[in-house]
């Protein structure tokens, strides 16, 4: 029982709370597993989950901090642009920041850790990977095709695409990783958390600086999308 609610009737049936992190689970752990003993698994992975700790947290801002500013410079030389805060950024761009600060909280976070722990580490390296690009993607696609529609290029056509493309992209990139992650179905899925959606504000913010809306030039989301970035390499670099 968990305040006063039956875990076996629970929507999650083999989890003791809602984790507000996600984690991956034990091997030996199926997903599909009915039994009566399957509240005891979980309850001997919990037991030898790995904490999230002080260093874990310090290697992958430092790495996430890197990968997110070596592209800025690269991008900033390349558009001959000085001021950091006035550049702009193409799909292409964003595909190459949110990858680079990913690569960079995930490789310094992996230093000094063990086998299993990098694997993870991999494992929502990719998952932050292609939630914060297969939305970009298909909604980037979306927009194009709403712009050479004579009945979709209007403002709520766009509107509805960048929906659409949103959860489309958000559950299909969570089926994918999980699929690369674990081919054959050994352990439980990595699902959508709030905070994975939360950090899908840079699709939302991007498409509107791809779309061109009159309010994004006087809002100037596109400022906001390097520490977005960063902030998804943090978490992959820290995962356990």
């Amino acid at each position: 029982m968990v305040s006063g609610i039956s875990i076996t009737n629970s929507r999650y049936p083999y989890l003791e709370k809602l984790d507000s992190y996600p984690e991956y689970g034990d091997k030996n752990f199926n997903s599909k597993n009915t039994s009566a003993v399957a509240p005891l698994i979980a309850r001997r992975h919990k037991a030898y989950e790995r904490k999230i700790t002080m260093p874990d947290r310090i290697k992958a801002g430092i790495g996430a901090a890197i990968g997110t500013i070596l592209p800025m410079m690269y991008l900033m030389k390349k558009k001959k642009i000085k001021n950091p805060l006035k550049l702009d950024y193409e799909l292409k761009d964003m595909i190459l920041l949110s990858a680079s600060s990913i690569v960079g909280g995930v490789g310094i976070g992996m230093i000094g850790e063990n086998k299993k722990t990098n694997e993870n580490k991999l494992k929502e390296g990719l998952f932050q990977f292609l939630n914060a690009s297969i939305p970009t993607w298909i909604v980037g696609g979306v927009l194009k095709l709403c712009e050479e529609s004579k009945n979709f290029n209007n403002v709520p056509g766009k509107i509805m695409s960048i929906a659409g493309g949103l959860l489309v992209g958000m559950f299909g990139a969570a089926a994918l990783a999980n699929i690369i992650s674990d081919p054959h179905d050994k352990q439980p899925d990595r699902k959508l958390t709030l905070k994975d959606c939360l950090i899908n504000i840079d699709d939302a913010l991007g498409v509107l600086v791809l779309a061109k809306f009159p309010c994004a030039n006087k809002l100037h989301p596109e400022r906001l999308l390097p520490p977005i970035f960063a902030y998804c390499g943090y978490r992959a670099g820290k995962s356990n």
